[in-house]
């Protein structure tokens, strides 16, 4: 399984690919959408978004932008470009990495894409159980999945060259993860 370390310095591993190198680096894992779901603006909270109310524990996530479970990788992708863009016009070069603790981070960080809640162990406690409905579902596609450290990964990254790999990644997805499986 791929991992990452994002600017901030934290690894990222999951149950997705989170970085594809073809060229240029995509990320695996939405601001606008199509398909009939409508558009996203980054400016504007989605359904998916946490929000806190009065008497409640401030969620400090709350007001990031969040990769919903159906997004495809455009959808991830402009997600990744709009955070990017973010901090090319706060001053961070195309293709650098950020300093940590930096102003450009700062003035970044609600547009930072965060994983869908239902892809987080700690917040999902059916996870492993979406796991392995996962990796069901993509072997059920041919795309050749595994369990790996209590994650979902691929046999091979060639996989993610098939044809419908990102229309059967999505479909698996919420199917697994989203309480329809």
């Amino acid at each position: 399984m791929s991992s990452f370390t994002d600017p901030r310095g934290r690894g990222i591993t999951g149950p997705v690919l989170t970085v594809v190198a073809a060229g240029t680096a995509l990320v695996l894992l939405a601001s606008c959408g199509d398909g009939g779901r409508g558009t996203r603006d980054e400016g504007v909270a989605s359904i998916a978004t946490p929000s806190t109310t009065v008497g409640k524990t401030a969620d400090p996530d709350a007001g990031h932008v969040r990769i919903r479970l159906d997004d495809d990788q455009q959808d991830i992708n402009r997600l990744w470009d709009a955070w990017t863009g973010c901090l090319h016009d706060h001053g961070v070069p195309a293709g650098s990495k950020p300093v940590a603790n930096s102003p450009a981070l700062k003035a970044c960080e609600l547009k930072y894409p965060l994983q869908p809640m239902e892809l987080d162990p700690a917040r999902n406690p059916r996870y492993g159980d979406g796991v392995r409905a996962m990796v069901k579902c993509m072997n059920g596609h041919g795309i050749k999945s595994v369990v790996s450290d209590g994650n979902w990964g691929l046999v091979s990254g060639d996989s993610m060259n098939l044809p419908d790999f990102d229309r059967y990644r999505v479909e698996c997805q919420v199917k697994s993860f989203g309480g329809n499986g």
